[in-house]
């Protein structure tokens, strides 16, 4: 089953949702979510046990071995992780260190063995070496040992506190930025927001998608949460689109997206960002599909997609990079007609030179 999840469940995505088979309603997983808040309440007792007991310093993070600087969010769903990650550590390439990116491997595809994620990092940093494991801190020893790096990024890692680190950035999401203001299930928020005061630096991402003052209303809270922590800001900037299928091809310039009309589908944590950014790129959409966050898609479900897309008369099909590396491999035998993945870049608005100071410092070998 199909099952649609926030933020497009309590964001106003509507008219992004197009029925597919198996697709849970809007309207049944909001009452859904109201009715959780007993669980809401387990976890955050849970949560604020275990972070009690860091701020008591009953428990202590671990060294790595190396300077380690982490890369994380206080709410589920996309934040734009993975594409921060692959910045981070092309900075650090580009200042003549060797980072190795500290993975959980989330998101593995049940037929294809691809882990969305880690593929669209190997593509976006593909001189990174990626260690996938559950394990953080065998991970750590792994990439020390494989790889001998000088700094080691540890992808979604604010709430995993085992590993002591250098520096730890966290991302807001501006287009949901704060979760409903409840505990998952309920919500989206992974801790309570006061423990945003743990950040060392706060980045609001996809700020090019909403206006001035909703920009400055949530810089506001944020200082409010973490007054210690500086703030950047960064958009979304869309470069073109490639072909997704095995043997590549041509990538095409940002203007393919205009003058045609599209079916457009992804399963992301935030894909009423998807769909702004789209808009935003002069794409005509004509059919719009969302599946859950790390959908393992099947071969029947993306001929699903191209049937629809061919009974809606869309020209072009298009998709997020990080479900082209799961839907490339279930291509084969199916007759597709133009599928594309949206190629963006991450650009900042605001507070880059301050960030790029604070990572250089934190992966110093004095650090």
């Amino acid at each position: 089953m199909t099952i649609l999840l926030a933020p497009c469940l309590l964001h106003g995505a509507l008219p992004f949702v197009e029925d597919l088979p198996g697709v849970v309603h809007v309207a049944d997983l909001l009452e859904v979510r109201v009715g959780l808040s007993g669980l809401a309440g387990a976890y955050g007792l849970t949560v604020r046990v275990r972070n009690g007991l860091y701020r008591a310093g009953l428990r202590r993070g671990l060294s790595a071995g190396a300077p380690v600087i982490s890369v994380g969010n206080i709410t589920a769903g996309g934040t734009g992780k993975t594409p921060f990650t692959a910045w981070l550590a092309r900075l650090l390439v580009i200042h003549k260190m060797h980072p190795a990116i500290l993975s959980r491997g989330y998101g593995r595809h049940r037929e294809t063995g691809v882990d969305d994620e880690n593929r669209m990092l190997e593509r976006l940093a593909p001189d990174v070496p990626v260690v996938v494991d559950a394990d953080r801190m065998r991970g750590a020893r792994t990439a020390l040992r494989e790889h001998r790096p000088d700094v080691l990024l540890l992808d979604d890692g604010f709430q995993h506190r085992r590993i002591a680190r250098d520096l730890d950035l966290v991302l807001i999401d501006a287009v949901w930025p704060f979760g409903a203001g409840h505990l998952l299930p309920r919500g989206l928020l992974r801790e309570p927001l006061k423990e945003l005061a743990r950040a060392d630096f706060l980045t609001v991402t996809r700020a090019d998608l909403i206006g001035r003052e909703r920009l400055t209303a949530i810089k506001e809270r944020l200082r409010e949460l973490a007054p210690e922590a500086p703030i950047a800001c960064a958009g979304t900037v869309v470069r073109g689109v490639r072909p997704v299928r095995s043997d590549g091809g041509e990538a095409l310039g940002a203007d393919y997206l205009q003058s045609r009309r599209w079916a457009a589908f992804c399963g992301i944590g935030n894909p009423e960002g998807f769909r702004l950014t789209l808009e935003r790129a002069g794409c005509q959409v004509g059919l719009s599909m969302v599946f859950a966050d790390h959908e393992p898609y099947t071969r029947r479900q993306v001929g699903e997609v191209l049937d629809r897309a061919r009974a809606a008369g869309c020209e072009r099909i298009i998709t997020t990079e990080k479900d082209a590396v799961k839907v490339a491999p279930l291509l084969r035998r199916l007759v597709a007609p133009h599928l594309y993945a949206l190629r963006t870049e991450l650009e900042f608005t605001e507070g880059a030179a301050e960030l790029t100071a604070a990572v250089l410092e934190a992966a110093a070998p004095s650090a």
